[in-house]
């Protein structure tokens, strides 16, 4: 029947689209209206029962065939933090091991106690514990470090949070890259510009509100203000206005302004360049005045 067909599929979409079709439990009719939309490319089948509309995520699919949540960098893009550029197999926390072999290269994270949400929430890692597995598993660290800094500067979690999930193989890296974090990071040029500079054993404080000025993005040596363009360029007349008023402002009180671009910053160029404006900016310091005649 037409209706028992469109309620099947009703079902399937209130679980965001792919569900194990146990889980729905159906009678012995609606099993059999199931293969039917299956034969009929209404449904696609995948291993363990799962079934999904056409369309479906493959990391909400994989998620259905291991029982667990989405979690790294899938998870990143769900939150929508900021993420790098690159492809990577998704990456789900399990409850426990499974004999069940990967259908797309997916990565597996055993969570002992780990709770699944209801069907009709997205199966996706908590944020805390999201960015725990991340910072552990992740090759690099700029990419967990700029989900950490968003999610910590908008307030969804705290660094104790995700510090108390760290346990397990790659912890202690995962706390060292942790400590880097800052919920004062606006922006991820901010991260890489911050890396940058830890990375040159330059000394900083990010997020310092200056009087008539407001918060700048970094400030060095307490008289030199790094300041970063926007992650995506832009040409707007306003801002652009009011970058160089914000600039006199400082030149006023006192202190020098290096702006960097965004390709600055990703071309790694932040820290050399500061340690040259440094070193000179201690030259004029020290320079003697010449004696007046």
């Amino acid at each position: 029947m037409r209706q028992c067909d469109d309620d099947i599929l009703a079902r399937v979409r209130a679980c965001h689209g792919a569900v194990r079709l146990r889980d729905l439990g159906l009678d012995r009719t609606e099993r059999r209206h199931a293969q039917k939309l299956v034969e009929a490319r209404a449904l696609f089948a995948y291993p363990h029962g799962v079934v999904a509309l056409p369309g479906a995520g493959w990391d909400l699919i994989l998620a259905r065939v291991h029982g667990g949540l989405i979690t790294c960098l899938h998870a990143v893009k769900h939150y929508g933090y900021p993420r790098p550029r690159l492809w990577a197999p998704v990456h789900l926390a399990v409850p426990h091991t499974s004999n069940r072999a990967p259908l797309r290269g997916e990565v597996l994270h055993v969570e002992s106690g780990l709770e699944l949400p209801p069907l009709a929430q997205f199966p996706v890692a908590p944020v805390p514990l999201m960015l725990a597995l991340y910072l552990r598993c992740a090759p690099s660290r700029e990419g967990p470090l700029m989900a950490c800094d968003a999610a910590l500067h908008q307030g969804h979690t705290s660094a104790e949070a995700v510090a108390t999930l760290l346990r397990g193989p790659g912890s202690v890296q995962a706390r060292g890259r942790l400590a880097l974090a800052s919920p004062r990071a606006r922006s991820p040029l901010e991260t890489l510009a911050r890396l940058q500079l830890h990375d040159a054993g330059i000394p900083f404080v990010d997020g310092v509100d200056i009087p008539r000025v407001g918060e700048v993005d970094l400030l060095v040596a307490g008289w030199l203000v790094l300041e970063l363009d926007g992650y995506t360029y832009h040409e707007d007349e306003f801002q652009f206005a009011r970058d160089r008023t914000r600039d006199r402002e400082l030149i006023k009180q006192g202190y020098r302004v290096a702006r960097f671009t965004r390709k600055d910053v990703e071309l790694g160029k932040v820290g050399a360049e500061i340690h040259q404006l440094l070193a000179a900016g201690n030259r004029s310091h020290s320079r003697k005045r010449p004696k007046s005649a």
